[in-house]
């Protein structure tokens, strides 16, 4: 029996008095936490919980393995090996009904089955670059979004980059001393940046995926692995990028951006990618931040964007970058950030003497 990791309670629903914690309870396949609150004089337990006889953990694993092409026999016998509990093949579809807004994979999973198996949608690997990274690229997904609308098959240079990655990275650049792409802070002008906050689908998964994570270190890992899976637009993550001096000259001098950064030949930028979706004719380059509403990781994500248009040859023009978690979602171009609009003079407006314009 495990004990609940649910995001815990700080204030209580009814009131938003302050809650303490009052001794646990104990269910059937797990332990949770019980709270009182000192204002209106309450005891509960967390929402998340209430009311389910299997942790959120187990359900998420479950529509996760569904979405892997798994059968219910065959996620059944995966969660017992897991954790020692046995499911019934109608809780499995009960939960596939029932949370069912999370999942809108499940439109294209029965087109994927037919030309997939499971082994085969899914492409991984663990990159050790300083630390090791769990690159994933969701195959039979891009297959059918870059199938299903005629202007997204400009980006099928994208799927042939990621089809690369495990093959050719140079693994050995992320290992030595490069600079990171979170490092140039305050380094570009952000005076005609448009920051567009959004109510996006990913806020509303990330505040239902988090719930199940305790360990702060294991959330960018589960919400990727769940986006990838349950989504329809997300098909990679953990995407290494790279970007030399030859590259930055390219955009300073050939495309005439404002890129104030340079490097030694010997020199790289390097990143991992969160995430990568394409959608309404765009390529997007997300970032999970905890606290996104007290980050702005614009740079970061411009070299980001920067850096994969380049390894592709997609023009800028088509991507977006974004930064989420739980609550709060926003977005802006990084075309925005790097090319800058000249100021026209104002014609001059002439009077030949005829005409006297009379202004009431």
């Amino acid at each position: 029996m495990e004990e609940n990791n649910y995001k815990k309670l700080t204030h209580c629903p009814y009131c938003r008095g302050k809650l303490v914690k009052r001794g646990k309870r104990k269910k059937k396949f797990e332990v949770v936490q019980r709270y009182y609150c000192q204002n209106c004089k309450k005891s509960l337990i967390s929402p998340i919980t209430k009311n389910k006889t299997y942790p959120l953990r187990i359900i998420l694993d479950s529509l996760s393995l569904y979405n892997k092409l798994c059968t219910l026999q065959e996620i059944i016998k995966i969660i017992q090996e897991k954790y020692g509990v046995k499911l019934q093949s109608k809780t499995i579809s009960l939960w596939l009904e029932q949370y069912k807004s999370y999942l809108p994979f499940l439109r294209m999973r029965e087109f994927v089955k037919d030309k997939y198996n499971k082994k085969e949608i899914i492409e991984e690997s663990n990159l050790f670059h300083k630390q090791i990274y769990q690159f994933k690229y969701h195959k039979a997904k891009i297959d059918l979004i870059l199938q299903e609308e005629f202007r997204h098959y400009r980006f099928k240079p994208l799927k042939d980059f990621l089809e690369l990655v495990v093959a050719e990275c140079p693994h050995q650049i992320f290992q030595e001393v490069s600079k990171r792409a979170s490092e140039f802070k305050g380094k570009f002008n952000l005076e005609q940046v448009k920051i567009t906050p959004k109510n996006n689908f990913a806020v509303k998964i990330t505040n239902f995926v988090i719930q199940t994570v305790s360990n702060n270190k294991l959330r960018h890992e589960i919400l990727q692995n769940f986006m990838l899976l349950n989504d329809t637009v997300t098909i990679a993550v953990e995407v290494p990028i790279l970007m030399n001096a030859e590259d930055l000259k390219h955009y300073q001098h050939e495309l005439n951006f404002d890129v104030p950064i340079y490097l030694e030949d010997n020199e790289h930028i390097t990143g991992h990618i969160d995430l990568i979706q394409i959608r309404n004719g765009s390529i997007y380059v997300l970032d999970f931040k905890p606290s996104a509403k007290k980050e702005k990781p614009i740079e970061q994500l411009t070299l980001y964007a920067l850096a994969l248009s380049r390894l592709t040859g997609i023009r800028l023009y088509h991507f977006k970058c974004a930064w989420f978690d739980s609550k709060d979602y926003f977005e802006f171009f990084p075309l925005h950030v790097v090319y800058k609009l000249k100021n026209r003079p104002k014609k001059k407006f002439v009077n030949s003497g005829k005409i006297n314009p009379i202004i009431k």
